[in-house]
């Protein structure tokens, strides 16, 4: 008969247990823990559970998630809630521990592989609509912009995920489109809801898959916190 071995976790793992814990915490725990380990706080702190600017209104959460899902067809366990609306604090490399506030952003994130593969061909449509002239910039410096965002998405699409403010707002890109009206309507309603933490933006981004998403959430940590 096989043996039956515990389940075990570095002892800096097994005593995180902050849902909002401060930035040094954090880096701390995580910077002594395994790959593995690291995966899970990722999944567990920055993708799951009741976000920080909801810790009051739990359920209030849950509505925008919902509005969220029934605008772009999804399911509203698809959608999370990333960055310091999250955790507490900015998670980027240039703003590492910025407390969320108002100048802070709610960063939407959707892992739906169907609506992914949407704005993919969004994608597409658009960078041959722009090779074929049916689409073209108003100005040289939008042109500029166009091309570093083409060359930017066609090295993040492998990885599977994409955002979609860095298509064009355009009726022939049905999908991308509905992303952009559905973060505007977000932002109409967060003014409208008192109990919604004021922000100075918000946006959608799309993986494929979680894995994908854990993943690049975990390349752009470890980034942050310069551990490569």
């Amino acid at each position: 008969m096989n043996s039956i071995y515990p389940f075990l976790i570095s002892s800096d793992a097994i005593n995180f247990k902050e849902l909002y814990p401060n930035p040094s915490i954090l880096k701390t725990v995580y910077l002594n823990t395994n790959y593995s380990e690291r995966l899970g706080i990722i999944r567990l702190w920055m993708t799951e559970g009741i976000p920080y600017a909801f810790k009051s209104h739990p359920l209030l959460f849950e509505a925008i998630r919902s509005f969220i899902a029934k605008l772009l067809k999804v399911d509203s366990k698809e959608v999370s809630l990333v960055g310091s609306a999250r955790i507490g604090f900015s998670l980027s490399k240039k703003e590492w521990g910025r407390s969320f506030s108002s100048n802070s952003d709610y960063d939407f994130i959707i892992v739906s592989n169907t609506l992914y593969g949407n704005i993919v061909k969004d994608f597409q449509n658009w960078v041959r609509d722009l090779e074929t002239r049916k689409i073209s910039p108003k100005t040289v410096y939008e042109m500029n912009v166009w091309i570093d965002n083409i060359k930017y998405l066609d090295k993040q699409i492998p990885k599977g995920f994409i955002q979609t403010k860095l298509i064009p707002y355009n009726n022939n890109y049905a999908t991308t489109k509905k992303c952009y009206d559905t973060a505007w309507l977000l932002k109409k309603k967060f003014s409208a809801t008192e109990a919604i933490p004021k922000v100075s933006d918000a946006s959608i981004r799309v993986y494929s898959s979680w894995k994908s998403c854990v993943n690049q959430m975990h390349i752009n940590f470890n980034s942050a916190l310069n551990i490569w």
